[in-house]
């Protein structure tokens, strides 16, 4: 949308969540609260978005967001000293959108909703508003029709201003010459000393030029000031991910106990077993099952495959076709072959394992001497019987076989048997 510039105020000092962090940086379903908000910004104006910051998050906003310009609020002065900090850097001609960095799941569609409003309406501008089961804490919008005639705050709100149910969510689209002009006129006579943005309604309203107003629910305005607003909002995300899943084809047993992350994609038919973590960057293709208690990261998992119970694929592995992960195996940048099986008891690091391999109880690859971390390669067909560690870098050739107990030190040649112990010795006792 090329006559918009994007604001995301993101200036707050997070007192309440008490974090030597900005709470815009703690994560709902793996990804940031700000980053959540960004992502709505690049698709609504992608060369226009400023992000208001603090001293405390500055450099870590311009290092994580490099598309997007940064203004510092120097003190917390409120929000309509905020958006003042940034009129230098604005292009001109652009209506301005207000978004908030702790409040991440706002949807693209309720954005677009709220410029149609603005646009079709020919209005000064336009706010998101939301009815709320609880309006405790939320500013309370005073309408005449389909206009705004003032927004006031809960410290300030008297007994009947806070019967109304109609809530302010901050989110706010305004042509840029009237905002400018008029909130230079908002002053900090009020009992925490700072400029509410939300004064400009009044004035809009009573200067014959009223804001209008544009629903959504409640739902996707919750923001974060505590911990206890974090877990809430993560709880809603992963309920919304969940949801989608199920709807798409995927089988997710006890949804309450399982954690899955934003950027999670499961294809159809797939089962999903209870207590189960998904982290980031995981696909997980079609018929697969994902047994209880195992924590999946950053990976690829073919079709048909079974993975677990209590099993832990990590980073950079690519798991094949019909491939079988049990109990108590970890799995490390490696890549698993179709129709392999390491039922049970393996750690399996650095590895390229190839087609119809049997892994045994017990098996590790040894792949780190100190240094650095050394590669194995198993060929199809390979046996690898229990108890075998294989000290890396090295090679097992196609269809051979290693015996139970045995430490693997050689490249190993094709169709071979390779073994490796001390005699056996039984001394009768005294």
């Amino acid at each position: 949308m090329e006559n918009l510039v994007s604001i995301i105020l993101a200036a707050g000092e997070s007192k309440r969540i008490k974090s030597a962090k900005s709470k815009i940086f703690h994560e709902i379903a793996d990804k940031s609260l700000i980053a959540y908000v960004y992502s709505t910004a690049k698709k609504i104006s992608p060369k226009n978005i400023i992000i208001v910051c603090n001293k405390k998050n500055i450099n870590q906003i311009s290092n994580n967001f490099t598309q997007a310009k940064t203004v510092l609020q120097n003190k917390p002065k409120g929000t309509a000293d905020a958006v003042l900090c940034i009129k230098k850097e604005l292009p001109k001609n652009k209506d301005v959108l207000i978004l908030f960095g702790d409040v991440p799941l706002i949807e693209y569609s309720s954005i677009q909703r709220l410029i149609k409003t603005h646009n079709s309406s020919n209005s000064i501008g336009c706010i998101l508003t939301f009815k709320a089961k609880d309006p405790f804490g939320y500013g309370r919008v005073e309408t005449e029709g389909n206009i705004v005639k003032k927004i006031t705050e809960e410290i300030l709100a008297n007994k009947k201003i806070k019967q109304i149910n109609l809530c302010n969510s901050g989110i706010m689209i305004c042509k840029q010459d009237f905002l400018f002009n008029n909130l230079i006129k908002i002053n900090d006579k009020n009992i925490k000393n700072e400029k509410y943005i939300t004064d400009i309604f009044e004035i809009a309203y009573k200067s014959d030029r009223p804001f209008h107003f544009s629903m959504c629910s409640e739902e996707e305005l919750q923001g974060v000031n505590t911990r206890e607003d974090l877990i809430k909002l993560d709880l809603t995300m992963q309920n919304q991910i969940k949801k989608k899943l199920i709807n798409n084809g995927v089988t997710i047993l006890q949804p309450g106990t399982v954690r899955l992350s934003y950027d999670t994609k499961i294809a159809k038919d797939c089962t999903i077993e209870p207590f189960v973590v998904i982290k980031k960057g995981v696909t997980i293709k079609r018929n697969v099952t994902i047994k209880s208690h195992s924590v999946i990261e950053n990976c690829i998992i073919g079709e048909d495959s079974i993975i677990g119970p209590s099993a832990r694929i990590r980073p950079y592995s690519i798991i094949g076709k019909k491939v079988k992960i049990g109990n108590f195996v970890e799995i490390k940048n490696s890549i698993i072959k179709d129709e392999t099986s390491i039922s049970h008891l393996s750690y399996i690091g650095d590895s390229t394992i190839g087609k119809k391999v049997n892994i045994g109880a017990g098996t590790i690859t040894c792949n780190y001497d100190g240094k650095k971390k050394n590669k194995t390669i198993i060929k199809d067909n390979v046996f690898v019987g229990s108890n075998t560690s294989i000290v890396a870098p090295l090679i097992i050739g196609y269809n051979s076989i290693i015996g139970a107990g045995s430490v693997i030190t050689k490249n190993v040649p094709s169709n071979s048997l390779a073994i490796e112990r001390t005699e056996q010795q039984n001394f009768k006792k005294k």
